[in-house]
């Protein structure tokens, strides 16, 4: 073989090398940026009711699906809020993040942590709705404002101490002492039976009845009359 065919073949050689390394430093480049569009950091501009639109960077995420705790057997519900942030993880990758699902739940400086008290496990729902507790102690402090509502049997076991009005619409059971320091103000029937022990009801101290009546054996003490020694009515009480 003569030198320049040698030479030319060496070139040729050369050349397609540089050819595939161009083509693997393409390659290399796209799949650099496929891989960097896998994970983003997003902020949510608007959410429907199983749907989101985020904004990552200079890019606009529009109708995505967003993670929830739960959709199973057991689900639960959260709508995402308006510049919450959240990770978009791009199922398709490459540059089309509308194949992308939003995971919730990234703190920021609109939305912080509502505690960093490593004994405190924390929801706060907004608008003073608050749940904390406290893993040490074993307690759960809770602050609903708006109320709470609950259609369920409830078996209580312990004290228990009420601040405020308590209005009931059923019987009251009680097999314990009903022990009150403050005044007794009852309207309608008010009934009182011996115990099973044939203990009587007690009353300490006076009693004073207004334009009402007492019957004892269905003797009126009001208007129940007197009579002398020949059962003749003598005057009502005094």
């Amino acid at each position: 073989m003569f030198p320049n065919q040698i030479m030319k073949n060496l070139f040729e050689r050369i050349q397609s090398l540089e050819d595939e390394m161009l083509k693997l430093a393409e390659e290399m480049e796209e799949n650099r940026r496929c891989a960097s569009n896998i994970i983003r950091l997003g902020v949510v501009e608007e959410a429907t009711a199983k749907t989101v639109k985020v904004k990552a960077g200079k890019n606009f995420v529009n109708n995505i699906p967003f993670f929830v705790v739960a959709a199973g057997r057991v689900s639960h519900y959260r709508r995402p809020s308006v510049g919450e942030q959240c990770i978009l993880l791009n199922l398709g990758s490459g540059d089309n993040l509308n194949n992308s699902v939003a995971l919730m739940g990234l703190p920021s400086n609109q939305f912080p942590c509502p505690t960093t008290a490593e004994n405190q496990v924390m929801t706060d729902y907004g608008n003073g709705m608050t749940e904390v507790y406290d893993l040490d102690a074993g307690s759960l402090t809770v602050n609903y404002p708006g109320g709470y509502h609950i259609t369920a049997d409830i078996t209580h076991i312990g004290n228990a101490e009420l601040t405020g009005n308590t209005n009931r619409t059923g019987d009251l059971i009680n097999t314990g002492n009903i022990v009150s320091t403050g005044g007794f103000n009852h309207s309608g029937a008010f009934a009182v039976t011996p115990g099973g022990s044939g203990s009587v009801p007690v009353f300490s101290g006076g009693m004073k009845i207004t334009d009402g009546d007492v019957l004892v054996d269905d003797i009126s003490v009001k208007f129940h009359i007197h009579l002398d020694a020949e059962d003749r009515p003598t005057k009502k009480p005094q």
